[in-house]
């Protein structure tokens, strides 16, 4: 779909790979040949590959011959696992007080005080520990009237309850952080410069999030394509330039190899030291369709979640296939196409 953020997405494949009964980097790239070949394309096409900074992805790519750019978002969830790694023992009583809250009869007790009902924490998602922290904030007041000695037993002492308000208040502004993350107008700059901000006010967090971590398999690919976004292309390095020489826009780079003429001074301007140079245009294409995440195959899959359903369990893969692919390529027809098409099956 055209958007006006940079970029446009497009599916071109949604379909186990070649070899089901393997998950490896070279069963991933032979599946993506394959596509790629279908549409008469080839590896010089791919300009980057986007995803979880794990070794098969790392395996991937390197096989494949381009950078990866590993999905912010994961990293922030990695740092979030060593926030949370610090309150652990507090966030494990919270839990099964709120687990214990979800049973039966304390379930009843609690709705005849307020509507509001427990949630419990899911470990793969920090989110929902923030989720869990936060309806225990809202709900503690009544905890006292529900008469259970197991409820009351599990309910937290006056330290622990002030270790969960400054740990939620910390949630609350990190919080924002990841739906920023998820936006569709998100850059890698955008992402490298909410980074910097949050290792400003958790020094800690360098290590997962800086441009340097470890977790980062192609420093120099990501902080060129940075400086080109920002319009710092003269404070590249040879290191960087070459790592982003497939984004050179040749009709660009013919353009800028002519000159940028320069209107003549007058003598009291070049006397000032005044001189007004134009500004050279870009001679690398827009960056921005290179994405810090891989949110939208994420949103992908739990559209694909839906569509299946309890009632939809016996659709066949073809036709499960067909369907997400349209739905997902929809940009690329109208009722219009599917009337003329349904009129030659007449």
């Amino acid at each position: 779909m055209c958007d006006p953020i940079g970029y446009t997405r497009t599916l071109l494949a949604f379909a186990p790979i070649n070899d089901e009964e393997s998950l490896s980097a070279d069963a991933h790239y032979e599946f993506t040949l394959f596509v790629l070949e279908l549409y008469g394309k080839s590896w010089d096409n791919v300009i980057a590959l986007i995803g979880d900074n794990c070794s098969t992805n790392g395996a991937f790519a390197r096989r494949a011959g381009v950078p990866l750019i590993g999905c912010a978002s994961h990293r922030f969830n990695l740092f979030m696992s060593d926030v949370l790694a610090d309150h652990a023992d507090v966030i494990d009583k919270v839990n099964q007080l709120m687990t214990k809250l979800r049973f039966t009869l304390p379930a009843a007790r609690l709705r005849r005080l307020t509507p509001l009902v427990a949630k419990t924490n899911n470990t793969t998602r920090w989110s929902s520990t923030y989720s869990m922290l936060k309806r225990y904030n809202e709900i503690k007041s009544f905890l006292i009237d529900i008469n259970d000695n197991n409820i009351d037993v599990l309910r937290l002492n006056v330290v622990e309850d002030r270790e969960v308000t400054a740990l939620l208040t910390k949630l609350e502004d990190l919080n924002a952080i990841t739906l920023a993350l998820q936006s569709e107008d998100c850059s890698l700059l955008d992402a490298r410069q909410i980074f910097d901000t949050v290792i400003e006010d958790y020094p800690d967090a360098a290590a997962r999030l800086g441009r340097s971590a470890a977790i980062v398999k192609n420093p120099a690919f990501e902080d060129g394509v940075v400086k080109v976004l920002l319009e710092s292309e003269a404070s590249l390095t040879n290191v960087e330039a070459e790592a982003i020489k497939a984004l050179r826009d040749s009709q660009a780079s013919q353009g800028s190899e002519e000159g940028v003429a320069v209107p003549a001074l007058s003598l009291a301007e070049r006397a000032l030291k005044k001189k007004k140079v134009m500004r050279a245009p870009s001679v690398y294409k827009d960056c921005r369709f290179l994405r810090p995440t891989s949110n939208m195959c994420e949103r992908f899959f739990s559209a694909t979640k839906l569509a299946v359903g309890d009632r939809r369990c016996s659709i066949t893969p073809k036709n499960f296939e067909e369907q997400m692919f349209l739905r997902a390529n929809i940009h690329f027809w109208t009722t219009e196409d599917v009337q003329a098409m349904m009129r030659t099956l007449e």
